[in-house]
């Protein structure tokens, strides 16, 4: 773990807007428990279009959630190996899906 300063805009929970030391761009922070329930929903959507794999909205549903997923793999690894403990646990994944296509 670094230690650094970081600009801060806005601290409100779950839509804190920072700029990273060396980034032009601002950017947003989700907490990991968010971004484990936007998981979820997503996760919920792909299960209930699963009987239409070949779709245009099942793609774009299997996209964004592999995103998320994606993020939410960073975090879960970043927190481990830090000592870190998590407050929730994946149970479903993109994965489970992606062979439906």
């Amino acid at each position: 773990m670094d230690v650094k300063d970081i600009e801060i805009y806005s601290e409100l929970v779950d839509n804190a807007v920072v700029r990273m030391p060396g980034r032009k761009q601002l950017g947003a922070v989700i907490q990991g428990d968010s971004l484990f329930l936007m998981h979820a929903d997503l996760i919920d959507v792909l299960e209930s279009h699963k009987h239409e794999p070949y779709s245009e909205l099942f793609y774009r549903i299997l996209l964004l959630a592999t995103g998320i997923e994606e993020r939410l793999n960073h975090y879960i690894e970043v927190c481990e190996a830090n000592n870190v403990a998590l407050s929730f646990e994946i149970e479903y994944s993109v994965e489970d899906y992606k062979d439906l296509m």
